[in-house]
């Protein structure tokens, strides 16, 4: 049985930036990824927003790893002309004054960067048709409806082809030499310990160990560095091992709706925000958010609700457009009255709860790249690299553009960053 130099599982943007990164730096090695699925980028990735934001964040450390990974994209797309399907159409957060207020430090911050631009009432209403002001509005008040006092609009934003960032990064693999091997379900990671003493039950507590493989539904992988890129499944082959990666999938659904009346497509087509000419990725106070896709000409609406199980179940349910979402964007936007869902999907959020960043660690010649919170593609490169330095025992990860960060930085044990607070 032939041993791979690096066997990746999960062929999702995490998993394929760990293997570009790591063939980029070893040239000649050998690197197999293997995925459930059929193709490359068909899990949690595919049925993303696949939205990016390069600065607004919180956390410095969310900044530095989405602020790079957007960078690269757009080196990707802009200088090496691979289209990846970007449009910078911007972010806006709309806040009440009560959530303005928590996080007004840093968005005053992010402006003197240049980084965001906040707007107040009176500038958006100019810009956008909506209602604002619920004052009186029993209903309203039933639906937990806020105000809408602010917007803090992020430039270097907006949202990207998943497919065509996912066949980037395999057709350069494949470049390099690596290999995958889809339709394919991991059912173990394979422990066995470092020097095997040829007595029952190894390994022993005793022993130090290593994760030599897996087991899947197609036989046994051997590799003598192993990743664990699964998505919202990391945790079901991390268990078994002892290993908390402190972090468990919940479902997260996207709705689309096609304009049918001319009040819907001004919403879609609002000329005001950006250069294409579409309403910009909009997070209402509720959470809810809006995604306009000048592409099709559809306009995308999700909910990241908290009172959801931890579990893999993926499949979108209808009525919880009707119940959970429509109710609500329908109060802030009118215009909206009577739309209907047209397509609809639903993927996984694998949530670390504890402070959402990103989880990514190493555990003897293992390392785990989980916990994106549902922005994993926006930091994906940044992750791939950190996980590729990992995999080399280096202390350091240079991201794109040069900065560099500690390999440790993401860690489990011992974890101290700021926790996030634009969690959408």
């Amino acid at each position: 049985m032939l041993e791979a130099d690096l066997l990746v599982v999960g062929a999702g943007i995490f998993g394929l930036a760990t293997a570009y990164h790591y063939l980029r730096e070893n040239p000649g090695k050998s690197v197999l990824i293997v995925d459930r699925m059929g193709d490359v980028g068909q899990g949690a990735t595919a049925k993303s927003a696949a939205a990016f934001r390069a600065n607004l964040f919180t956390s410095q450390t969310n900044r530095l790893l989405a602020g790079s990974s957007v960078d690269f994209f757009l080196h990707v797309q802009e200088k090496e002309g691979h289209d990846l399907g970007i449009m910078k159409v911007g972010y806006l957060v709309l806040r009440s004054r009560e959530q303005f207020e928590r996080v007004s430090e840093v968005a005053k911050m992010l402006e003197k960067m240049g980084a965001v631009r906040i707007y107040r009432r009176e500038e958006l209403m100019e810009k956008l048709k909506m209602n604002y002001d619920f004052s009186g509005d029993e209903e309203a008040e039933l639906l937990n409806i806020m105000n809408v006092d602010y917007g803090i609009f992020g430039f270097k934003c907006g949202y990207m082809d998943a497919d065509k960032l996912a066949y980037y990064y395999r057709d350069r693999i494949r470049e390099m030499g690596g290999d995958f091997q889809f339709n394919t379900k991991v059912e173990r990671v394979i422990v066995e310990p470092e020097v095997k003493l040829g007595i029952p039950r190894e390994p022993r507590a005793w022993q130090k160990v290593k994760f030599s493989g897996i087991e899947t539904n197609k036989g046994i992988l051997k590799a003598k560095n192993l990743v664990l890129a699964a998505g919202g499944w990391s945790h079901l082959l991390l268990d078994p091992l002892g290993i908390d990666c402190i972090s468990k999938p919940k479902k997260r659904q996207i709705f689309t709706v096609r304009p049918r009346t001319e009040e819907q497509r001004a919403l879609l087509y609002n000329p005001n925000f950006n250069e294409e000419g579409v309403l910009p990725f909009t997070i209402l106070p509720t959470e809810h958010y809006i995604r306009a896709d000048k592409r099709d000409g559809t306009l995308w609406f999700a909910l990241s609700d908290e009172m959801r199980p931890y579990s893999t179940d993926d499949e979108p349910e209808e009525s919880f457009y009707y119940d959970n979402i429509y109710p609500i964007v329908v109060k802030y936007f009118p215009q909206l009255e009577g739309a209907r869902v047209d397509n609809m999907w639903a993927g996984l959020y694998m949530i670390n709860s504890v402070d959402h960043n990103p989880v990514v660690f190493r555990r003897a010649n293992m390392v785990v790249a989980t916990g994106d919170s549902g922005s994993g593609i926006m930091k994906g490169d940044a992750i791939g690299r950190i996980s590729a330095a990992l995999v080399q025992g280096k202390k350091e990860a240079e991201l794109f553009g040069g900065e560099k960060i500690p390999t440790d930085r993401l860690e489990v044990v011992g974890r101290s960053l700021e926790p996030e607070n634009f969690v959408f």
